[in-house]
């Protein structure tokens, strides 16, 4: 197959507690996050996992989000309808800036055995850490994207807070984001805590190509005492 990727190595082992402890997968619960919507679904625990440069058996799974995500009204930097070969050709960008700067997160639903495929990738966000000498108290959240089949069930909140606890792990203090005015994001975004800094007209266009105001929202994290 086109996608196929010659070895699958384990995604690169994580830490997102400040304790001694390690974890090779982190299960972070939603804060207070209102009921599934989506019903007579089954559902596994969520789990995040943070990918490298090798773990290129997710680019199928990542490149039927994007496609779903952008179909369903996000923007994400494309147009609708989005082909599969402008999505492989993101994701390929994507990985290959993966690094100290860059990293790619994912929200997986885990088997009973413990093991997470790529046909059940539920979410994934990306943030980036602003290389600037004088900016290195600052990140930035990009990319977020829930799939339809998945939503309404706290993951765009879960993959919000492993970021979060990976910035503040970097150092971090400080998160920007930006999105569509007048989304569902920013019922999210304010639930969590951001603030909303203010709004640019006819920043970009939407999905379907009209002009769209965008919102920049902000997060001060306070490191654990």
């Amino acid at each position: 197959m086109f996608f196929r990727s010659a070895a699958q190595p384990a995604a690169t082992p994580i830490d997102l507690g400040f304790q001694a402890a390690r974890y090779e997968r982190t299960t972070l619960a939603p804060p207070r996050l209102v009921a599934p919507t989506v019903q007579h679904q089954p559902r596994g625990r969520s789990e995040l996992r943070r990918l490298s440069s090798r773990d290129l058996q997710w680019l199928p799974a990542l490149c039927e989000l994007l496609t779903d995500s952008v179909h369903h009204g996000a923007t994400l930097g494309f147009l609708a309808p989005m082909s599969r070969y402008a999505a492989l050709d993101y994701w390929h960008g994507v990985f290959a800036r993966l690094g100290p700067h860059l990293s790619l997160w994912i929200a997986c639903e885990g088997d009973d055995d413990g093991q997470q495929r790529p046909a059940q990738l539920q979410g994934a966000a990306q943030l980036s850490l602003c290389p600037q000498a004088n900016a290195h108290h600052r990140g930035e959240v990009q990319g977020l994207m829930v799939h339809s089949r998945a939503r309404g069930r706290g993951i765009a909140s879960q993959l919000m807070t492993g970021l979060e606890c990976a910035a503040l792990q970097q150092g971090r203090t400080l998160l920007v984001l930006d999105t569509p005015a007048g989304s569902q994001a920013e019922a999210v975004y304010a639930h969590l805590g951001w603030q909303r800094a203010g709004e640019i007209p006819d920043y970009d266009s939407c999905a379907e190509g009209r002009l769209h105001p965008t919102a920049r929202y902000y997060k001060r994290l306070q490191m654990p005492r």
